[in-house]
């Protein structure tokens, strides 16, 4: 019988030659990194990976992030596509029903008590709610977290700021914009004309109405908080028939009353911003991104930007309001940890400061507000961003709707103070579900 023993040699060759083809079987099933063809997410693989990446701003703002990102990661594609503010949330809700939304996406800050469904939380391993809170001003923790999970990451954030024409407040022998509420009513008086028959010639301040005041909803919001209301608790409920908010809503409203001595305001003069941009309104309350428009209606005006008016009871305890929209990536999309690992290069401070100086938007990153504290044109909406407040909500527009009617009914006088606060509070709550 032959002997078909094998040698020393043989026997090394032949385990040898067997471990290779077990490690190259484990790389093709996936056990082992290398030759694995990628899971869900494409993680761990050469495997060509294409994001779909919505956003409100012009192609510009990201091109050169974007390419840079794809270059540093080469099986990674981004397709952006720009949608408008105003069509954003319908665009974006018809296209998940229909499975063909986008993996990237952004959200207003506050709409995620009504969206979060619809996106994939950043998993813990990647970001604490504690290195939140260090990494970016206090209200993105307040927006962003639900449940203890994290759903979306800035790249800037607005804050309501003071527009004064500095032509009328010179030519009416005031140095200075007002810091306190109070002072800002008397500097809106002095600077307010009026005809003989009460008429107004020249306002002081765009303030009192909701129908010609842009944001008005948002600056009624702030000096509810100035004033100590917190408007809505954790679940969206409304909290603002109270003490506080009657005092702001009748702040606010006294501008358009004729009765009052701060009158100055209704109607029947022009949208707020176009009244600013012709020289006819002293004072208006607006975002940062409004000085492109000023620039596009009137590139001569003589105006200046300061800190917004804070109560005088308070002065020294500023509290702003926030503005802005987040990344986030959809529940939907095949590939959420890539999606993430997109959104934090974007996040990250050197190429945040790209998209900042591609759009002009203030910062949201505590590193780079230490960094433009003193910048001559967003330097005061970059230290009010610390302060930024917000406030819950289940139904945004139609809270924004329901802020607008309530101002509305009072300036009409069909309701009384205490009655629209009180209507508009069971409107809201009717929106909470229980």
């Amino acid at each position: 019988m032959p002997n078909f023993a094998l040698t020393k040699g043989q026997k090394i060759v032949f385990f040898a030659v067997a471990g290779v083809v077990f490690i190259i079987l484990l790389m093709v099933i996936g056990v082992l990194p290398g030759l694995k063809k990628g899971n869900k997410d494409g993680q761990g693989t050469a495997a060509e990976i294409t994001l779909d990446f919505w956003g409100i701003d012009n192609e510009d703002a990201f091109k050169e992030l974007v390419s840079n990102y794809q270059n540093l990661s080469k099986n990674i594609k981004i397709n952006y596509r720009q949608v408008t503010p105003e069509n954003y949330e319908e665009t974006l809700i018809d296209a998940l029903a229909s499975r063909r939304g986008p993996d990237v996406l952004m959200i207003r800050h506050n709409w995620l008590m009504k969206h979060f469904e619809k996106l994939y939380p950043i998993p813990s391993t990647k970001l604490s709610i504690k290195q939140l809170k260090e990494g970016f001003v206090d209200v993105v923790a307040d927006d962003m977290v639900l449940e203890n999970k994290i759903y979306g990451l800035p790249l800037y954030l607005d804050t309501l700021a003071l527009y004064w024409n500095k032509d009328l407040f010179n030519t009416a022998g005031i140095a200075l914009a007002p810091n306190t509420w109070q002072d800002f009513q008397e500097t809106s008086r002095l600077l307010t004309e009026k005809s003989l028959t009460g008429e107004i010639k020249k306002s002081g301040a765009a303030l009192g109405t909701a129908a010609n005041i842009d944001n008005a909803p948002d600056i009624l919001s702030v000096l509810m908080l100035q004033a100590g209301s917190k408007i809505t608790d954790e679940k969206g409920t409304a909290l603002f028939d109270d003490e506080a908010s009657r005092q702001a809503l009748n702040f606010y409203t006294s501008f358009s009353n004729p009765a009052s001595l701060y009158y100055c305001w209704n109607n029947n003069l022009p949208d707020s911003l176009e009244a600013f941009s012709q020289g006819k309104v002293a004072m208006i309350i607006d975002y940062s991104l409004v000085r492109e428009k000023i620039k596009n209606k009137n590139p001569y005006l003589n105006y200046a930007v300061s800190p917004l008016p804070q109560a005088a009871k308070n002065p020294d305890v500023a509290k702003n309001y926030a503005d802005y929209w987040v990344l986030s990536a959809s529940a939907a999309s095949q590939y959420p940890s890539a999606s993430w690992d997109f959104i934090f290069y974007l996040v990250d401070s050197q190429q945040a400061k790209k998209y900042l100086a591609n759009t002009g938007k203030p910062p949201a990153s505590r590193i780079i507000i230490k960094e433009m504290l003193n910048d001559e044109k967003i330097g005061v909406f970059a230290k009010q961003a610390l302060s930024a407040k917000s406030w819950r909500q289940i139904e945004p527009e139609k809270n924004r709707q329901i802020f607008t009617n309530m101002i509305e009914s009072v300036v009409s006088g069909r309701l009384s103070i205490d009655n629209s606060l009180r209507q508009a509070a069971e409107e809201i709550n009717k929106l909470v579900p229980h």
